[in-house]
């Protein structure tokens, strides 16, 4: 057996609210996550790499296993650049990697069974949360990474990479709430802020935060999908898990749109060639005849809009992106992104907005919310 180091990265806060508000959530889940992880015996070491202005502000003990890994100030970050010079300055072999706000729902039992497998196999190997869009995965063999860091623009792609690249044996946890939900959205703190497993520093934050969200769709939300017959469609990169288990845990009658699994790991969004059919229906009918037609059959619709975005090929602004999934046109720029979210928002049924959690790790964690209440 050998000792893993787990490496935290964090990246710098964007400078409207809720991007700072997105921030400080991932800082909290970074707390949530060190303790989480420091008293695994198989953790040798704990490296938190952040922007300078981030340590400061991450609540983190200086002692015990934690060694900080400052960003180089004044240089463009490149996720795999980044990782690859941290693995190759402190020797590493055996990698647990998570990004701040990678595991909020993620149980000690699973996170503890992960690293004790990886940390006694052999070369080549690795567990990741989803091999598809990878928010943390533990690997041997963390050398190989500096022969693919060129193809890593983010660090979804990185089970992916390694796995169709470098032959890595690449093992997917199941999918559920624990394993698929990471903090990249503001739904996912509407997700975390019901759900009844969300960790103690990450829970304090939310509690606060609250007036912000805008909580009422999701609620409204999480009782049609405990109600039996509810019509509930899905939009977006939907798996067949996703879909298996709203089946499973729900009596809702299902319409899904799935498109462009994996555009950010396969290089589709890189190389502009993500296509929609429902982007294109939407340019043809409009916004609002799109959201009529919605509504008409359906009682909720999960809407994972980045492949809408990917597909016109004009990237909005984070702030832009946020706002959408909060319901506030009002606080888009973007034209096109803002007549979606205006449309959503009048609908006469809750219409959620997000990134792929909408349809993935927020599904199952919403799941568990209808039958917890």
């Amino acid at each position: 057996m050998t000792s893993f180091t787990a490496l935290i990265m964090c990246g710098p806060a964007g400078p409207s609210t809720v991007e700072q508000h997105m921030a400080a959530a991932r800082r909290r889940a970074a707390c949530d996550a060190y303790l989480a992880l420091a008293p695994l015996a198989d953790v040798a070491q704990i490296i938190v790499a952040a922007p300078v202005e981030e340590r400061t502000q991450i609540p983190l003990p200086e002692s015990g296993k934690i060694v900080w890994e400052v960003d180089p100030p004044g240089q463009a970050f490149h996720f795999g650049e980044r990782l690859a010079g941290i693995v190759r300055r402190h020797h590493l072999n055996r990698l647990l990697y998570l990004g701040a706000g990678s595991m909020p729902l993620l149980p000690q039992a699973d996170l503890a069974s992960a690293v004790s497998a990886l940390a006694g196999a052999g070369e080549g190997a690795a567990i990741t949360n989803n091999v598809h869009s990878a928010d943390w995965v533990a690997l041997s063999s963390a050398n190989s990474i500096a022969d693919v860091a060129h193809r890593l623009e983010r660090d979804n792609m990185l089970a992916w990479v390694l796995r169709e690249e470098k032959g890595f044996s690449v093992t997917s946890l199941p999918p559920a709430a624990g394993t698929r939900l990471d903090i990249d959205t503001p739904f996912d703190l509407q997700v975390l802020a019901l759900h009844p497993r969300t960790r103690p520093n990450l829970r304090q934050f939310l509690a606060g935060l609250r007036p912000e969200l805008n909580l009422q769709r999701l609620q409204q939300a999480v009782q049609i999908l405990g109600t039996a017959g509810s019509r509930v469609t899905m939009i977006g990169r939907v798996s067949a898990s996703a879909w298996s288990m709203l089946e499973l845990k729900s009596r809702c009658w299902t319409r899904v749109f799935s498109e462009e699994r994996g555009m950010a790991a396969n290089r589709r969004q890189a190389t502009g060639q993500v296509f929609s059919l429902v982007a294109d229906h939407i340019d043809r009918v409009g916004e609002k005849e799109f959201v009529a037609r919605l509504a008409r059959t359906s009682d909720l619709v999960l809407f994972d809009t980045r492949v809408y975005l990917a597909h016109h090929r004009c990237w909005p602004s984070a702030a832009d992106r946020f706002a959408s999934d909060l319901g506030r046109p009002d606080l888009i720029r973007d034209d096109r992104l803002r007549r979606l979210t205006e449309a959503a928002v009048a609908a006469p049924i809750p219409i959620i907005l997000g990134g792929h959690n909408v349809v993935s790790g927020g599904l199952y964690a919403l799941l568990e919310i209808a039958e917890s209440v």
